[in-house]
């Protein structure tokens, strides 16, 4: 199902069709003229102004006046492509944390929990039979646990942890270095599971806009946003020279879990995670080594009461009076019972622990 996207979503992807506006360039447009639907009536000198060299100020001024937003719905509506800008309440909420977050996301199937608890899977595209073997092993306990299993439906051990998933019926996300049309789609021999996946209610997603060619440069670029998806990045399987090992990398300097899995000494394959449990990856040999890092084993039970239960009697008091219908801060004084200070205060906590969102004159809503 394809949502009529908002005029400002698609300005912005209109813009995003420019390759040199990559996410620090748009975002310079945003701060500068508040809104991409300003930038439209903006004119050269506004972009140098802005610091960008003459040739992309002529570029983007020339581009905006060919706009034609009419067309861009109709592609992407084709496609059954939606957009996903960054300033949605559904754009997920572990993407904003890092470095040159995408300002926009293109994806197929259905993207609605910001706070989607995800874990990445990667490896080397020629798999062994240890690889086949582990990589169910490790992934089947997190999938009936509820956790969504993000890759980059590659060849190899990504296919292998996307198909482990819709198996089981359940939801995994694949990150695309290209774009999402039916002619870009990468590896073509990968069409039906790309398919497959939204069938059992996944999703996949993008940062390039319908029409992209899966460029080498774009595989790199888009490594940041499997991890970035994720609390956590599972690599099984690679070698030194593996695009793996940069999703990895990501993993790390986004803060962020990597675990590996250990594997015969004389693989080629297995010197890449080897490698990293020698610089401090985690080393795994099942699934429960990573619930319990994570502190997931009841993961089913433990969100459910996520959202009946708080971490105080205040909290709870406050999340079950609450729903997806805005309250006034002075009704939930009125039915908790707590004093005007202690709602405040619960308030403040429940948002930065983002189960409650403030819309701004006292109205608060869950945040689910």
């Amino acid at each position: 199902m394809v949502s009529e996207p908002s005029k400002e979503a698609l300005c912005l992807h209109t813009l995003n069709l420019l390759p040199e506006l990559g996410p620090t360039r748009l975002k310079a447009l945003k701060n500068r003229f508040e809104n991409f639907s300003n930038a439209f009536s903006a004119s050269f000198n506004d972009f140098i102004d802005i610091g960008f060299e003459k040739t992309l100020a002529e570029k983007i001024t020339t581009h905006l006046k060919q706009a034609d937003l009419e067309k861009e719905v109709r592609i992407l509506s084709g496609e059954n492509i939606n957009l996903l800008p960054f300033w949605d309440e559904r754009f997920p909420e572990l993407l904003l944390e890092i470095p040159k977050f995408p300002a926009l996301l293109y994806y197929k199937g259905i993207m609605e929990e910001p706070d989607e608890l995800c874990v990445a899977c990667v490896g080397t595209r020629m798999i062994s039979n240890y690889g086949r073997i582990v990589t169910p092993n490790i992934l089947d306990p997190l999938i009936d646990a509820g956790v969504t299993i993000v890759s980059g439906m590659a060849y190899g051990v990504d296919a292998l942890a996307h198909q482990r998933t819709i198996e089981r019926n359940k939801r995994t996300i694949a990150v695309l270095g290209g774009g999402l049309d039916s002619k870009s789609i990468y590896p073509r021999n990968h069409a039906l599971l790309a398919e497959r996946i939204l069938e059992c209610g996944g999703a996949i997603v993008s940062e390039y806009p319908p029409g992209t060619p899966n460029f080498k440069q774009h595989f790199v670029a888009r490594n940041r946003i499997i991890s970035g998806l994720s609390v956590g990045t599972i690599v099984i399987e690679c070698d030194l020279q593996s695009g793996t090992l940069i999703t990895a990398k990501h993993a790390l300097d986004q803060n962020r879990a990597v675990y590996a899995v250990p594997g015969p000494i004389y693989s080629e394959t297995s010197k890449g995670p080897n490698n990293l449990i020698k610089m401090g990856a985690k080393l795994i040999t099942e699934a429960k080594d990573i619930l319990d890092d994570l502190n997931l084993e009841n993961l089913p039970e433990a969100k459910q009461n996520q959202m009946i239960f708080g971490d105080s009697p205040a909290e709870t008091a406050v999340i079950k009076i609450l729903s997806f219908e805005p309250l006034h801060i002075d009704e939930l004084v009125k039915q908790s019972g707590l004093e005007a200070g202690e709602v405040s205060s619960t308030l403040v906590f429940l948002e930065m622990k983002g189960k409650v969102r403030n819309l701004g004159g006292q109205q608060y809503i869950l945040s689910r």
